[in-house]
């Protein structure tokens, strides 16, 4: 069988997306392709050749230039007024915090970058354009003042007796002149580092003005910029608490992209692999045709699961085991038992939902709602270093590992992404790797870690470090710098690639309710027989084992003082870079993570736990 098409990203794009989705790459790439050339510079074969698909199918989608170009502003205005009326005002939030919820919106790298405000200002630049741009976006952006305006009304109103507030529309104008000017400075070519220290600026900014403006809340403007500018971890009640797992559901889960598996294990018509967390089902069935489509795992009928098992093959159809609906490899119901009996239906609305597709390097992710980067976009920084692995060549080395902890998926992660507790945590693996280890953030939600195995003599605790340090062979087909380290790849919030010389494989969170967890990894290795080989990868796996024995002390023992009284925020070093951009990855989506205590707990609790907080000297 061919599988040159799921390993070529535009061919796996073409063949594996549904059709809306299709539709929204090419509107993004619309949005990129203007950042670049602006209107008049925007063509259909720009736009095809950014988005990695053939001018015949941008021109199937839009009639015309003129059709795109809107489309674009259209879907950049819907994102913008979807995530402003989530801003609404809420009694468990105090009118400061309300207002600074709109304020981090338009700082958010969703909104705050090239790609998004060019096209405003592109729209807006040109006459010709101008008109379309108040169709579109008039009403949108009398809405957007009319919700910062209430905001400001709100802290006015809050000030305590014999306190003037200033005019609230004359804040709001100013609020929004500074926004505007903060979205102009993006469209200068930028890095992501350069963006992130506009975002810092000019929050710092806009919390001196409001310090000056509502001095009753000064207090509060300047903790916003205190815990921007001191690293502290996400507060200790994030931990285990319902409400805010119920939210990270929509937040963070059902946007995030998660792993199921790899090519090599759906090389046939009608196998699968599946997913299943947080009450979403999931899989990935290769069709008749050889193009592999992801559905939820959910009949149209009555809710049941269609495929079972982590692993399988359906034959030539998908017949749900409850009331024997046959639907085909792509989706389309084929049958319905007993049709006559039900009332005259369309077909044609009735098949499998879909569910957004990648294959990168030969692995398997998917994706319940969009929004963010894809894999590869996010991925391209260490595209260099991932591709000499040929993970696409690979197979599975051993069956798939889970378990369950009653450990928060955010404490196993907090735990995977520093190296800070190596050293005294993991004895053996520090001996044999010794103190040289990497590890810094990346964009788009990223983090990568390396480290190299030492060459001196010196003793390693542990059997298999020391005959694993002796035995792995030459990893040739690497470049020289590589062939002796281990490195790993985060992908926040859920998951990493961790790339050994002798195997790959990833580390799936899998969040299982407050204050739980289910482990999941499963290692991939390119085929080699060779008696080397098998005892390097099985002594890896005893090391690995061990080093998850050893977390698993560390982390329950973490869980449980995170619900103590002790604890509220902790204090970061600088080893702990990708563990902060973590954080606050997960403060950016989740404005209530801010909080030093629970939005129930009231004012008197949040003070207390503020207490706790560490300062700096």
């Amino acid at each position: 069988m061919n599988e040159t098409q799921p390993l070529n990203p535009a061919n796996a794009k073409a063949a594996t997306q549904s059709q809306d989705q299709r539709r929204k790459d090419l509107v993004s790439a619309t949005l990129r392709t203007i950042a670049s050339y602006g209107l008049s510079g925007t063509t259909s074969a720009k736009v095809a050749r950014e988005a990695g698909l053939s001018p015949g199918i941008v021109n199937f989608y839009f009639t015309g230039k003129d059709q795109m170009l809107l489309a674009a502003l259209e879907e950049a205005a819907a994102a913008y007024d979807q995530a402003l009326a989530a801003t609404g005002a809420s009694p468990q939030v105090t009118p400061m915090e309300q207002l600074w919820a709109i304020l981090d919106l338009s700082l958010d790298p969703a909104f705050l970058n090239p790609d998004r405000t060019s096209v405003w200002y592109a729209f807006w630049g040109e006459a010709s354009a101008r008109a379309d741009y108040l169709k579109i976006c008039g009403a949108s952006d009398e809405k957007s003042h009319q919700i910062l305006l209430a905001a400001c009304q709100a802290v006015g109103e809050s000030a305590p007796a014999g306190r003037n507030a200033p005019d609230a529309e004359a804040v709001a104008y100013a609020l929004a002149g500074m926004i505007d000017q903060i979205w102009q400075e993006t469209l200068n070519p930028t890095s992501a580092a350069d963006l992130e220290g506009l975002r810092r600026q000019s929050r710092a900014r806009m919390a001196s003005l409001l310090g000056s403006l509502y001095p009753w809340c000064a207090q509060k403007a300047e903790r916003q910029v205190e815990d921007e500018a001191l690293p502290l971890t996400l507060p200790g009640w994030t931990y285990a608490n319902e409400g805010f797992a119920r939210a990270e559901k929509s937040a963070l889960f059902l946007k995030a992209w998660h792993i199921l598996g790899h090519i090599s294990e759906v090389p046939n018509p009608g196998d699968y692999l599946t997913f299943e967390g947080l009450g979403e089902r999931a899989f990935v069935v290769r069709g008749r045709d050889g193009v592999l489509r992801a559905f939820h795992n959910v009949c149209r009928h009555r809710a049941h699961a269609l495929v079972s098992g982590e692993s399988g093959n359906c034959g030539k159809v998908l017949r749900c085991p409850y009331h024997g609906w046959v639907f085909a490899l792509d989706g389309e119901l084929k049958a319905m038992a007993m049709e006559g009996s039900f009332p005259a239906v369309d077909r044609a609305n009735l098949g499998l939902v879909a569910i957004e597709l990648e294959v990168f390097q030969g692995f398997l992710f998917i994706r319940f709602e969009g929004g963010e980067p894809s894999v590869a976009e996010r991925f391209a920084p260490y595209l260099a270093e991932i591709e000499p692995h040929r993970c696409a060549e690979m197979q599975p080395i051993a069956i798939t590992w889970e378990e369950a902890y009653d450990v928060d998926w955010k404490n196993q992660m907090d735990n995977f992404l520093e190296g800070y507790h190596v050293p005294v945590g993991h004895p053996g693996l520090f001996d044999l790797f010794g103190a040289a280890y990497e590890n810094a953030p990346g964009p788009l939600g990223t983090a990568r870690a390396r480290h190299d195995m030492r060459r001196d003599d010196k003793p390693v605790r542990g059997w298999s470090t020391r005959h694993y340090r002796k035995l792995v062979p030459e990893a040739t087909h690497l470049p020289e710098d590589q062939r002796r380290s281990w490195s790993y790849y985060a992908l926040f919030p859920f998951l990493a690639l961790d790339f050994f010389t002798d195997h790959v494989d990833f580390f799936q969170v899998i969040p299982n309710g407050p204050g739980r967890s289910l482990l999941r990894s499963k290692s991939y290795g390119l085929p080699d027989a060779s008696r080397e080989m098998r005892a390097a990868r099985y002594l890896n796996q005893r090391i690995n084992t061990l080093v998850q024995d050893e977390d698993n002390s560390l982390t329950q023992s973490v869980q449980q003082g995170l619900s103590g009284s002790a604890y509220s925020l902790g204090l970061l070093s600088e080893t702990e870079a990708s563990l902060g951009a973590f954080h606050d990855y997960i403060r950016d989506r989740m404005p209530a993570a801010k909080r030093a205590a629970p939005p129930e707990a009231g004012a008197a609790a949040e003070a207390a736990a503020q207490a706790l907080a560490p300062r700096a000297a």
